[in-house]
């Protein structure tokens, strides 16, 4: 028999898979093009994907076809309450500006000292998701998700010579390790405020407004600096790659949503963490040639076995 906790793993894994795609997808796109006319165009090119299920769930199945399930994913067009405006306008305030700071983040540090900090979401996800929603995890499960945190912090160090604790330092002496440790804290209440507000839609519904309201405001700050011209010449240089990456977008925050029905906001990022980081260091290898593989896969195997435990404690 399949339990709930059976498919909310099930859909959390597959979205984690979903995010890895699009982390080794949007490296490409970010080769080519700047990053705030990347992320505005990853914005937009998930329109074509979401819109004709919005529709098709509006003309509708039969109501004797709906499942549990497909009742979650194709909720059609919602009677919008304030409710939802109101948690919806807070998540893509919070997300506009976790975008900045981490793109901001990126121009004036090293990778290396600033993206550990982005191991921490699991453990701040918990805490927030217990505070506003009374999810709790249980003692191994709380075990997994430090496991894990400890694996992807410790997994790029920085160079050698500054030491395993270099991103720690970092936080004192780097601007954009302060950034990104600010960004982990906003990405761990915004799925609480997604949570709430696909509850009150559908995922598919609450993707949709995510995109236009993060795209909205990208727009207005772009074309407010003269850039109208540079983004269409920016979108056309790898057209394809940016509507592969709206697909993973919206495949991923779909199906990341959908899975808060059935686990806990907690197990689910810890999967997205763990394997969004082995995933990109497999991606990194073999697709992108990079070095220093053998240090990585001890941290690799740490985050692999705090997985086990979140999904040993969470069933």
């Amino acid at each position: 028999m399949t339990t709930p906790w059976t498919i909310g793993l099930i859909l959390g894994t597959v979205s984690a898979i979903c995010w890895t795609s699009l982390d080794i997808t949007r490296k490409h796109v970010v080769g080519k093009m700047t990053a705030s006319i990347a992320l505005l165009g990853m914005m937009i090119t998930q329109f074509p994907f979401v819109l004709p299920f919005m529709t098709a769930a509006e003309v509708g199945a039969a109501p004797e076809a709906q499942t549990p399930l497909t009742e979650i994913l194709f909720a059609g067009f919602p009677e919008l309450s304030g409710t939802y405006l109101l948690f919806a306008l807070g998540s893509v305030t919070l997300n506009v500006a976790a975008n900045y700071l981490f793109l901001r983040a990126m121009q004036i540090s090293p990778l290396s000292l600033t993206t550990p900090y982005l191991s921490f979401t699991p453990v701040f996800s918990a805490l927030f998701a217990f505070l506003f929603l009374g999810e709790g995890v249980t003692s191994w499960g709380v075990a997994g998700i430090l496991v894990v945190c400890l694996g992807a912090f410790f997994l790029n160090p920085g160079n050698k010579e500054h030491g395993v604790l270099a991103p720690l330092k970092a936080l004192w002496t780097e601007r954009g390790s302060f950034y990104v440790l600010l960004v982990a804290i906003i990405w761990s209440i915004t799925p609480v405020l997604d949570k709430r507000a696909s509850d009150l839609t559908s995922p598919m519904w609450h993707t949709l407004v995510l995109a236009m309201g993060v795209g909205l405001a990208f727009s207005v700050w772009l074309f407010a600096r003269g850039k109208a011209k540079q983004v269409w010449q920016e979108f056309k240089l790898t057209p394809w790659f940016l509507v592969l990456a709206g697909f993973f977008l919206v495949a991923a925050m779909v199906l990341q949503l959908t899975s808060y029905a059935y686990i806990e906001i907690a197990y689910v990022e810890t999967l997205k963490r763990a394997l969004g980081v082995v995933g990109a260091m497999v991606a990194g290898y073999f697709l992108f040639g990079e070095k220093d593989i053998a240090r990585r896969f001890l941290g690799a195997g740490v985050m692999v076995a705090g997985v086990a435990l979140v999904m040993f404690g969470g069933n």
